[in-house]
C-alpha cells in the first residue's frame, strides 16, 4: 500500500467514524459525550490524529476509573470523582507531566460538556495541581553547532548528504521533529527559500530557509534521493531504501552523528529547536516573529526562552555599563 492509499483509507476511516457519532444522542452517559467531543476536536477544531488518540486515551481512562467505581452518568460526575481519580494516578506512579496532561485533556472535556448543556456544573473548576517549576530548555552554543557542521561537511559519502540537509533544515528552521518527517516535496519552494509547515492542530506557518539550509537540500535533493527515492515517495525525508523516514529514526540518526565524530554532547530533535529560538532572540530577533515561526498558540511558551537569554545579556552589561566595570573595580 503506498503513502497516499494509506492516508486516504485512514480518512475514510475516520470519516466512517464521525459519521456513526453524528448518529448518536447523547444522554447522560459519558460515553456517548467522549465521542461527541472527539468529533468536535477533530471536525471543528481540526487537532491532528495524533491529537485526537491522544485526548481519547485520556478520556477513556478516566470513563473506566468512573464506571469501576459505581458510575457513569455523565450529570453525576463531581469535584470529588475528578479528586478520586487524581489521587489513584499518583498511587500508580504516572509522571507528573503525564498527570498534568490528562487534567487538561479532562478540563477541555468538561468545558465543553458544559457549553452543550449536557452538565450543570463543572467538576474540573476547582481542581488544582502544582507541577515543578518548567526546567529552563537546553541548547547548543554556537561554537559547538559549528564543530558538529564542519565536522559534517568534511565527509564525503553519499549518506552525508542527507545527514547535512537533516542537520541544516532542524536549525535553520526550528521545525519540529514530526513536522520534519512528514514534509512533502510540494510543500518547499528553493526558489524564495520557504518552506509550508503543516503544525499542531493541522495549522500551517510560513518559515524561511535561509542560504544554508536551501543548498543542503538542493545538493540531497541531487546527489543522494535519485538513488534512494525507488517508491517515487511524496516525502523529502527518506530512508535508504526509499521509505519515509520516522520521528524515531531521525532521533537515532541525531545521536549517530554525534557518536560519530567522538563529541561529548548530547543531542536531540527539541535541543536543535531551543537553539534556533535561542540564538535568534540572542541576535536581537523579535519575541512574536519567533512565537510565529516556532508555531506557538500563545507567547507564554516562546517567553521561557528569553530567560535563556538572561545570562548572555548579564554579561553585555557588565562588558558594556560604565558603572557596572566600576563596581567591579571597586570590589
Amino acid at each position: 500500500m503506498t503513502a497516499n492509499e494509506a492516508g486516504q483509507s485512514l480518512q475514510k476511516q475516520k470519516s466512517d467514524t464521525l459519521k456513526d457519532i453524528e448518529r448518536m444522542e447523547v444522554g447522560g452517559l459519558m460515553q456517548e459525550a467522549i465521542a461527541r467531543f472527539l468529533q468536535y476536536i477533530s471536525v471543528e477544531r481540526r487537532y491532528s490524529q495524533k491529537t485526537l488518540a491522544a485526548y481519547q486515551q485520556d478520556l477513556v481512562a478516566f470513563q473506566s476509573f468512573i464506571e469501576t467505581s459505581g458510575g457513569g452518568d455523565l450529570k453525576q460526575i463531581a469535584y470529588q470523582d475528578v479528586r478520586l481519580y487524581l489521587a489513584y494516578l499518583n498511587e500508580q506512579a504516572y509522571a507528573k507531566t503525564s498527570i498534568r496532561r490528562k487534567l487538561s485533556s479532562l478540563r477541555s472535556f468538561f468545558t465543553y460538556c458544559l457549553s452543550q448543556g449536557w452538565i450543570e456544573t463543572n467538576p474540573m473548576e476547582l481542581v488544582q495541581y502544582q507541577v515543578k517549576k518548567k526546567t529552563l530548555p537546553q541548547f547548543f552554543y554556537e561554537q559547538e553547532l559549528t564543530q558538529l557542521f564542519d565536522a559534517l561537511y568534511k565527509r564525503e559519502d553519499d549518506a552525508a548528504w542527507r545527514d547535512r540537509m537533516l542537520l541544516e533544515v532542524l536549525y535553520a528552521t526550528g521545525m519540529r521533529v514530526s513536522e520534519l518527517s512528514e514534509l512533502s516535496l510540494d510543500r518547499l519552494n528553493l526558489e524564495v527559500q520557504l518552506i509550508r509547515v503543516l503544525g499542531k492542530g493541522n495549522k500551517e506557518r510560513i518559515v524561511p530557509l535561509g542560504d544554508s539550509a536551501t543548498q543542503a537540500i538542493r545538493d540531497y535533493l541531487t546527489h543522494l534521493r535519485p538513488k534512494i527515492d525507488s517508491k517515487k515517495s511524496q516525502y523529502l525525508l527518506l530512508t535508504d531504501k526509499g521509505a519515509q523516514m520516522t520521528p524515531r529514526q531521525i532521533r537515532t540518526r541525531l545521536n549517530s552523528l554525534v557518536q560519530e565524530q567522538a563529541m561529548n554532547l548530547k543531542i536531540y530533535p527539541h535541543k536543535l529547536r531551543h537553539s534556533f529560538a535561542t540564538h535568534l532572540l540572542n541576535k536581537g530577533a523579535d519575541l512574536r516573529t519567533v512565537q510565529e515561526l516556532l508555531g506557538h498558540a500563545n507567547l507564554s511558551s516562546t517567553q521561557i526562552y528569553t530567560h535563556v537569554t538572561k545570562d548572555q545579556l548579564r554579561s553585555q552589561y557588565l562588558k558594556a555599563h560604565p558603572r557596572a566595570k566600576q563596581a567591579k573595580q571597586d570590589k
